[in-house]
């Protein structure tokens, strides 16, 4: 068998040379972080509400995109039909929707499935209807569009019928979401961009305590013949660290919090039988969030660490 050899080394020894470094620098960016306790609780304080603020906007921004998107996907537009028309008549009215070519579907709700909608809306106060039957509303139809851009032209044929009284259409409200939805992703991008900055500098003031600390260790390492990533690496490892539990401790509050306001707001919701906007539920979000804290808390705390241990 032919062993290669670096420098008198074999592989195998060059290769528990190298396990040996990465213990050695986990060890030290570990012990680091507890030699320095008040800085990295600093750090990690700071990291965590950063990280907070930064799920608050970007749940935020899920929900408005979810519900946006989930009245785009619903029927959007509702046709009402005139008091006065018999069954032939809405029949007719019917018909004329089918042969408009940007209607994907027409569903005709009956004065009477409308009225029995309307008492279960108003709930506990549904005795002031007493007396009435179903000819206090109209008949109307649920239409689906095939091309929502069209609404426009598809609303001018539609009141164009005869037995047409409205057209009611939330085309703006899709719009207003999404506007609001874009403005907020611009300005929690900033708000990010400055906490994560003042997150990297008190990380970075963690990391040029632990080299001051430690620099006549250093000169002894260097005098012997250690490279600057050898000594570097337990210094990143350790802004590594800080990052991380932060992220965790972010994440933990964060899910607790919108865990929380997610099931007592659907819930609410779903007693008075309202479901035109609801917010994502706590597992559907969980694994986006902890990957976007986890991602960042730890470049950030390298990012930091870099920037102390190349400077000092």
């Amino acid at each position: 068998m032919i062993e290669v050899y670096w420098f008198g080394t074999s592989r195998k020894d060059f290769t528990q040379m190298k396990i040996r470094t990465i213990k050695y620098i986990i060890k030290e960016g570990i012990s680091n972080t507890y030699k320095n306790k008040l800085m990295t609780l600093a750090s990690v304080s700071i990291v965590t509400a950063s990280l907070i603020v930064f799920g608050v906007f970007l749940l935020f921004i899920i929900n408005l995109n979810y519900n946006a998107s989930t009245l785009k996907e619903q029927p959007e537009m509702r046709v009402f039909c005139e008091y006065e028309l018999d069954s032939d008549q809405i029949s007719q009215v019917e018909k004329k929707l089918k042969q408009i070519q940007n209607i994907e579907s027409a569903s005709l709700v009956t004065p009477k499935e409308a009225f029995e909608k309307f008492k279960e809306t108003l709930g506990e106060d549904a005795d002031v209807l007493e007396g009435f039957d179903e000819s206090l509303v109209a008949a109307s139809f649920i239409i689906k569009l095939v091309d929502p851009d069209k609404s426009s032209d598809t609303i001018e044929e539609i009141e164009k019928i005869n037995g047409v009284r409205k057209v009611s259409y939330s085309k703006e409200v899709v719009e207003f979401v999404s506007k609001l939805a874009h403005w907020v992703r611009m300005i929690s991008g900033l708000l990010i961009v400055v906490l994560l900055i003042i997150s990297m500098f008190i990380i970075s003031n963690t990391i040029k305590l632990t080299v001051f600390a430690r620099r006549r260790e250093i000169n002894i390492m260097k005098y012997i013949g250690a490279t600057d990533w050898f000594i570097r690496w337990p210094f990143i490892v350790e802004g590594v660290i800080i990052g991380v539990i932060g992220s965790l401790i972010a994440f933990l509050l964060t899910r607790y919090g919108y865990n929380t306001v997610e099931v007592r707001f659907n819930g609410d919701l779903q007693s008075i039988s309202r479901d035109f906007i609801r917010l994502v539920k706590t597992q559907d979000v969980s694994s986006r969030l902890i990957a976007s804290y986890v991602l960042i808390g730890g470049v950030v705390g390298a990012v930091g660490s870099l920037i102390s241990i190349r400077k000092y």
